[in-house]
This record gives structure tokens, C-alpha cells and sequence, in this order.
């Protein structure tokens, strides 16, 4: 689908005109009132960017910075608290169908996110310096592909009495094409100004003067030191002073007729020619009769530099600094500042210099480009989803890797985003076989009571491993059910206690139920504790599960079971006094399931007892 055709039209009913003050859909009745209707300020603006090294510097560190975002597709948040949620992230919660339509538009736009990355640097540029853009769409009559430029006001003039554009095409100044508004999208994009928002501004628009004084006091400093090089002066002489005789002869065409003259003008224009000649230090030798006093002077004319002139050169570098929309500390550096807070000077120029301007570009992106598109492909409720950036690799610091440890070690970040601090791909990623062989190390080496299991898992066999497993508690009787007392007991509601032989129907009956309990009380517990852990939009992911199930998204790590289960199993061992068997075999069935991150079922629950050998009856 061209998308171009998409934003052709506005809604019946609109009066064509910018839904926002920063952009706008130019149309037929528009464009011979805008494009090309540049003003003065522009024009000396780009003659300033390109004869001012600092003014060229400090946009261009403003550019690479927007270069480095990245732009993704998100819903927005309702309350307006936090950032569009990208789709990435909702990629469960939304159909593949509806996925690859959100992300269609901008994976087209500008070629994906290479060319995305160029787009954003020119749009800062124009930014800065003429205070508006141009983002064209069109198919390209020679390829028949579609191409997305991002041009100056210079590049984009107004033809054929407004109904097309002419558009300068980057490979040449001799390749141009024009363009029918019928077969193309116009979008302009620009700085509002604050009296009329319809004009661009920029911050050059008041910084002309300061621009001007910078360039005067350059030009003095070269005009000096050229006349300084030149040998600025005059000589003045008698008439008996004649030029010593030369090595060799002048030629036909003596320089001039004098030779006393002659001499003069070659010596004085030698360090012209060549400013690293030998002759331009040498002196002219000359030769006079008699004495020379009264007889040679020399008067110089060359200027010395004013002592004031570099504190004013770097006076006017400030000032440019701090009318440029980025932090001064760019051009006056960072001599005041140590490595200490040079971080938060960093931070603090993406929060209001880089990210003011990537949200206007955003914004306009969004409404002049996505939502018509979205609109066509029939995305529902399109005006819940915006194109916003990512400015994450901007704020990254040298050495995140302490911090991405404890991160992932609470399950905050994912192992994808673990693996990007380190500077690995997914591809380095261990597989299911690898990270399960693992954990089964880990366990067999770390944890006594798993162990056995373990190296069974791993393939290594141990005699009497169900022996095994049971020698870190103390056995219990095999029945559950006590020898009832001599002395007949009041009638109560308790359920009786049942012989052996009926051993079959306790997996449902009241005894499995406590267990059943207090497993779920102690997976509780452990759930609350990883959720507290967790970030805010992680809690908000796992609102919907049971706090019992919460192991099963957030990984415990071995570590933390002592902290995590301290008192989890205090009304349970209250209530079972003397079952030592019985309590440790709970607890090791509870670690195993925040370990693995395994659901806890009954039936898996009496298979633990039964294999502890401390309850029969639950078997």
C-alpha cells in the first residue's frame, strides 16, 4: 500500500488546517502560502551554521544526540503517569494480526530504523537552524519505490501555480523531480513561534548578534595575523642606498626598475608565496656608502593583538551557548564540573534539550502520519496508540553490569535486556537443555536435600536414593493416625482417625487438605516477596495471577528461600507438633516449586510425601 495515498485528506469537516501548532498536511490551497516563503533570518541562519565552527558544533551534538533514539509503537497511558507501553511488551495480550498492522507504517517509514535514525538527525538540524522541516512520501518515477525524504525549506518549492512541488533530491544538485500534491504526502513540520505559531522560529532567530560579533572578532584575529605574516610596514631610504650585488643576474624583465624597489617588494612578498619559505625570515641586505645613520628607516604598521580580544571571543562563545538549546557545558566544556556530576549535566541535557524536540517530532509523526494509516488498516480505537522514542541508549552508562546483575537477579529485567548491558546478543543465550542441565547442577551441589534428585535427573544413579532423601529428617511414624487414648475423648467435629487400610481415600480427605493449606500459604508468602521485589509495571503485568502462582512468572533465587520462607509454616508446625518428617518435607517440596517455577498440584504434593517416606497415608 502506497502510503502516501492515506494522508491525502482530512475528515469532512475539517478545516484542513494543524491539528497541532507544530505540524501539518500541506495541501493545493496551502502550499503556495508556505513552501518556499522563507525569511531573512533563515538565510543567515545557514550562512552562520556554516561559517561558525560552534554554532555548526552545538547543533550538530543536538542531532547525533536525536540520531541516537529510537522510535517504537505504544499504547498510551491513561492517566498520562508513564510512557506508551511499547507493543513488544502487550505482544501477548494482542493478536499477531494486530501487531504486524501497528508496526507496518513505521517499518516502512524512512526505510526501518536505519534510516529512521538519519531522519531524526536532519529533523533536528532544521530545528535549529530554520525552525521548520519537510517530510515527503512519494513513489519514485524512476524505481517505482517508495521513498521518504526529510527536506529543508530550500529543497521544496512551490510549482506549476501550487498544484505540484519541486523537490532537490540528495544525490545531486542536478537530480530534482516534481511531484503532483495528488500523488504525494507533503507533511511540515516546524518550531512554533510564540507570538504567531504559524511561523517557524529557532533559537539563531535572537541569536544574530552575538552570532555576528563572534564572526567580527574571528575575521580581526585572521586579518591580524595574516598582516603580521605579510611584514606590515614601510621602508624609507636615501638615494645613495643601492641593493647589494645579487648572485645573480636579474633577467630580462627586471621586477621593477629600481633595483633598491625591486629588492624591497621580493622580499616582503616571499612569505606570501610560501609561509614556510626560509626567505620569508631572512633579512634584505643592503649596501650604502658611507654611514647609514639617517640614511634607512623603517616604519612598522603591523597590529598587535588586543589583550581583550580572546576574553571577548569566549564572552560571545557564551553567549551562543546559552541561547542554543542545549546545555552550555557543550561549548564552554566541562572545565567547572568532575566526574561526579558530568553524569547528571549528561542526564539533565536529554531531559530538556534532546527529548522536548524527539516529542514534537513524535507528535507530529503520530498525528500526520500513524493514525491516518492506522485508520486505513483498520485499527481499532487508533487514537489509543502513539509513536513515541526511546531514549535508553542515550542514558546508559559506561558500566551497568552491578546494577543489570541485581536487576535480573530480582527478575526486574529479562535475560534479553541482561544480555544487552553485557554487550551479548539472544544468540548467546544458553537453550532449554543447557539452562536446565544447570539448574541441575546447581541444585546437587548447593542443596543436600535435592541432590539426590538432582543427579538422578542428570542421569548419575545412586543406590537407595529414596533412603537418601529422607536422612536429612528425622522419620516419623509411617501412619498419620495416633493410637487413640484409653479415656473416650469428648465428641467433637473433627474428623476420626482412620486405619491404614483406608489410606487410599486420604488424598482427599481433611488431612491433605491442611497440607494442601499451608503449602499454598507458604507459595503465598514467597509470591508477596517477589512481587515486592518487582518493579511497578512488572506488578501491573501479574495483577491478574494468583499470589500463589506468582513463582511461576518471577524466579526465586536459592539465595533468598531462608528469607523468604523464615515464617511461613508458623501456624502449620503449630498445628502439627512433632512432625519433623512431615514439616521438612514440605518445605523442601515448596522450595522445589519456587526453584523450577512449577505449579503446585496435589497429586505432585502426596508423590513428595510418599517419596519422603514420612507419610503413608498421604500417598
Amino acid at each position: 500500500m502506497a502510503w502516501w495515498k492515506i494522508h491525502k485528506r482530512d475528515k469532512p469537516g475539517s478545516t484542513g488546517g494543524a491539528v497541532l501548532a507544530s505540524a501539518a498536511i500541506i495541501t493545493r490551497d496551502q502550499v503556495r502560502s508556505v513552501v518556499g516563503k522563507g525569511q531573512e533570518w533563515q538565510a543567515q541562519g545557514w550562512d552562520f551554521y556554516r561559517t561558525v565552527s560552534e554554532l555548526k558544533s552545538g547543533v550538530r551534538w543536538a542531532a547525533n544526540g536525536c540520531s541516537r533514539a529510537r522510535l517504537y509503537i505504544g499504547r498510551i497511558d491513561p492517566d498520562g503517569s508513564s510512557k506508551p507501553t511499547p507493543v513488544d511488551a502487550e505482544a501477548e495480550d494482542l493478536s499477531p494480526d494486530l501487531v504486524a498492522r501497528l508496526l507496518a507504517p513505521l517499518e516502512e517509514l524512512a526505510g526501518g530504523q536505519l534510516g529512521q535514525s538519519e531522519m531524526l538527525r536532519r529533523f533536528s538540524v532544521h530545528l535549529d537552524v530554520p525552525g521548520e522541516s519537510y517530510l515527503v512520501g512519494f513513489d519514485d518515477p524512476a524505481s517505482g519505490e517508495r521513498r521518504w525524504l526529510v527536506c529543508s525549506p530550500s529543497e521544496v518549492t512551490s510549482t506549476g501555480g501550487g498544484s505540484t512541488i519541486r523537490v532537490q533530491l540528495p544525490e545531486s544538485q542536478s537530480a530534482r523531480v516534481e511531484l503532483s500534491l495528488d500523488n504525494c504526502t507533503l507533511i511540515r513540520l516546524w518550531r512554533p513561534d510564540d507570538e504567531y505559531a504559524y511561523l517557524p522560529d529557532s533559537p539563531l532567530n535572537g541569536l544574530q548578534d552575538p552570532l555576528r560579533e563572534l564572526r567580527g572578532l574571528t575575521a580581526h584575529v585572521l586579518a591580524t595575523v595574516d598582516s603580521r605574516l605579510a611584514g606590515a610596514g614601510m621602508g624609507v631610504m636615501s638615494d645613495d642606498v643601492v641593493p647589494a650585488a645579487p648572485q645573480q643576474a636579474d633577467g630580462a624583465n627586471p621586477v621593477h626598475s629600481d633595483p633598491v624597489t625591486a629588492a624591497l617588494i621580493e622580499a616582503m612578498a616571499a612569505s606570501l608565496r610560501d609561509r614556510d619559505s626560509a626567505s620569508a625570515l631572512v633579512p634584505l641586505l643592503l649596501r650604502v656608502p658611507g654611514s647609514v645613520k639617517d640614511k634607512f628607516e623603517w616604519h612598522s604598521f603591523a597590529t598587535e593583538l588586543d589583550s581583550n580580544l580572546l576574553p571577548l571571543r569566549e564572552a560571545a562563545i557564551k553567549r551562543l551557548a546559552i541561547g542554543l538549546d542545549m546545555p552550555p557545558e557543550v561549548l564552554t566544556g566541562l572545565a567547572d564540573t568532575n566526574h561526579w556530576n558530568a553524569w547528571i549535566i549528561s542526564d539533565d541535557s536529554i531531559k530538556l534539550h534532546l527529548e522536548p524536540k524527539l516529542g514534537l517530532i513524535a507528535e507530529a509523526l503520530t498525528d500526520r502520519y500513524f493514525r491516518p494509516a492506522w485508520e486505513a488498516l483498520g485499527i481499532p480505537d487508533p487514537e489509543n496508540w502513539a509513536c513515541w522514542y526511546d531514549t535508553s541508549e542515550l542514558r546508559q552508562r559506561p558500566n551497568q553490569a552491578p546494577e543489570a546483575a541485581e536487576a535480573h537477579a530480582r527478575g526486574a529485567i529479562s535475560d534479553a535486556a541482561y544480555l544487552r548491558v553485557l554487550g551479548f546478543s539472544a544468540e548467546d543465550m544458553p537453550d532449554e537443555d543447557e539452562q536446565r542441565r544447570r539448574l541441575l547442577v546447581q541444585l546437587a551441589t548447593t542443596n543436600a536435600q535435592l541432590a539426590p534428585a538432582a543427579l538422578e535427573a542428570l542421569g548419575v544413579r545412586l543406590p537407595g536414593v529414596e533412603q537418601a532423601a529422607a536422612t536429612d529428617a528425622v522419620r516419623a511414624p509411617v501412619e498419620i493416625s495416633r493410637v487413640a487414648p484409653a479415656v473416650e475423648a469428648p465428641v467433637r467435629d473433627e474428623p476420626p482417625a482412620l486405619p491404614i487400610a483406608a489410606s487410599a481415600v486420604l488424598d482427599d480427605g481433611w488431612r491433605m487438605n491442611c497440607l494442601d493449606l499451608a503449602v499454598r500459604r507458604a507459595l503465598a508468602r514467597a509470591g508477596n516477596w517477589l512481587l515486592s521485589r518487582a518493579g511497578r509495571a512488572r506488578r501491573g503485568e501479574l495483577s491478574h495471577v494468583p499470589v500463589h502462582q506468582v513463582h511461576m512468572h518471577v524466579s526465586a533465587d536459592q539465595a533468598d528461600l531462608d528469607g523468604i520462607l523464615g515464617d511461613a509454616y508458623r501456624e502449620f508446625h503449630a498445628s502439627t507438633p512433632g512432625e519433623e518428617c512431615l514439616h521438612a518435607a514440605v518445605d523442601l517440596y515448596v522450595r522445589r516449586l519456587l526453584l523450577t517455577g512449577i505449579a503446585h498440584e496435589r497429586g505432585l504434593l502426596a508423590g513428595h510425601l510418599a517419596a519422603a517416606g514420612c507419610d503413608r497415608a498421604a500417598a
